[in-house]
């Protein structure tokens, strides 16, 4: 198989002698990146926003931008990296990535001028993607192809649970010593609890010489070389991209990530609705709770349950919570539908990845994950800006929520659609 020889035989030696251990090494380095690499490296970055302006003397939006500089150069990274993946040593690959992105967190301790930031989170656009977005799905998908569901939620929902601790600590260290002692904080902790998994443990399963955490290979790894994407079912990579599978899943990520980029929003929102700062920001904890809940349950229900069935739940749930968004007005009720929102954030962080894998097989999981995570990633960067600007225009968030609760529900139908027009069986 053309795509599996390219693997580097050093991680497949290494992982064939590890024993059955192997895998679970992987799935818990994988949590650890997903707590926090996510979870303080991405969830954190709005808390730093009023005191770069206050300090700086910079607009709102000049401090907003190094984030959406960071999502651009994420997405265009993507695209390269999906490519690479297999011709990787992941190892040496991985901890680069890592090292680099954690000294870009460290560099913004010393910036003094805006152009200084959009640089250093033009590097963690880059740096960050192959280890906290790409390879965590990607190593799962390997190791664990008839638990994918499963390992994914459980992986997953801990980004979530990152956000709610690292969130309160991280705007503690700004309150008490200043963002620049923040910045420099996350580096050396990201570098610190990061590092050590990168260096060791993470690389694929080899197809050869040792089986997967159930005792058999992935049938859809294993089945030939017809093509890039290692099946014979499945066409090759151009007519794939042209696929309704493929064009299905990038639509629900488009709108997955318009109704995303919105979360930024949610305490300017819940203040311009009379709540305060300190109530808005209960609410989006209680979505980070929701998100991790959300992505626990998803998983498995997903290996275990029919799919449709699985995401419509979940697309209820999460409209359920949109709508209640819109219409609440009261703490305690906006505080209770966040939650929902947050559970049905599973079809975002979980079904769609979810749904890739299953609709065309594990030999060519990251390519394709790849470019429609660069579509979503893409996105994120212009819907955060263009729900700040419906609010500029109508002076309410009224209209973006709106437009949320059609395209998650449209998302949700793409979903099921993909996933009965997968190319594998």
């Amino acid at each position: 198989m053309a795509t599996e020889q390219r693997r580097s035989t050093a991680d497949a030696g290494h992982a064939a002698s590890a024993g059955p251990v192997m895998p679970w090494l992987v799935f818990a380095g994988c949590c650890v990146m997903s707590f926090v690499g996510s979870g303080l490296l991405i969830n954190t970055a709005g808390l730093y926003f009023d005191a770069i302006s206050t300090e700086l003397g910079v607009s709102r939006a000049a401090s907003a931008l190094p984030v959406s500089i960071r999502l651009v150069t994420s997405s265009l990274a993507m695209l390269v990296v999906g490519r690479l993946f297999d011709r990787l040593n992941l190892r040496v690959a991985l901890s680069l990535c890592m090292a680099v992105c954690s000294a870009a967190f460290v560099a913004c301790a010393f910036c003094d001028a805006m152009w200084q930031f959009d640089l250093a989170f033009a590097v963690m656009g880059v740096t960050y993607v192959l280890p906290v977005t790409i390879a965590p799905p990607v190593l799962l998908s390997s190791w664990f192809p008839r638990r994918f569901g499963t390992v994914m939620g459980v992986s997953g929902c801990l980004s979530g649970f990152g956000g709610v601790l690292f969130n309160p600590l991280v705007s503690a260290v700004i309150t008490q010593y200043g963002w620049r002692a923040a910045y420099a904080m996350t580096g050396v902790t990201l570098a610190v609890l990061l590092l050590p998994f990168t260096l060791t443990v993470f690389r694929l399963a080899p197809v050869d010489g040792m089986r997967s955490e159930d005792g058999a290979a992935d049938a859809s790894s294993t089945l030939g070389a017809a093509n890039d994407f290692g099946d014979r079912s499945v066409p090759g990579r151009f007519s794939v991209w042209r696929s309704p599978a493929f064009l299905l899943l990038v639509a629900s990520m488009v709108m997955l990530q318009v109704v995303a980029g919105i979360n930024q929003h949610v305490p300017a929102y819940e203040i311009s609705i009379g709540l305060t700062l300190t109530q808005g920001a209960l609410v989006v904890t209680s979505r980070m709770f929701g998100a991790a809940a959300g992505k626990f349950a998803i998983g498995p229900m997903l290996d275990r349950l029919p799919p449709p069935r699985v995401i419509a739940g979940f697309a209820v749930i999460g409209l359920v919570g949109w709508t209640g968004l819109w219409v609440a007005n009261r703490p305690a009720a906006a505080i209770s539908v966040s939650f929902l929102v947050g559970i049905g954030q599973g079809l975002l962080m979980v079904a769609v990845p979810w749904t890739i894998r299953r609709a065309f097989g594990a030999a060519d999981y990251a390519r394709t994950l790849s470019v429609i995570d660069a579509a979503g990633q893409a996105t994120v960067a212009v819907a955060t800006t263009a729900h700040g600007l419906v609010f500029d225009l109508t002076g309410t968030y009224a209209p973006s929520l709106m437009l949320n609760i059609v395209l998650y529900g449209c998302a949700a139908v793409c979903i099921v659609a993909a996933y009965r027009r997968r190319l594998v069986g």
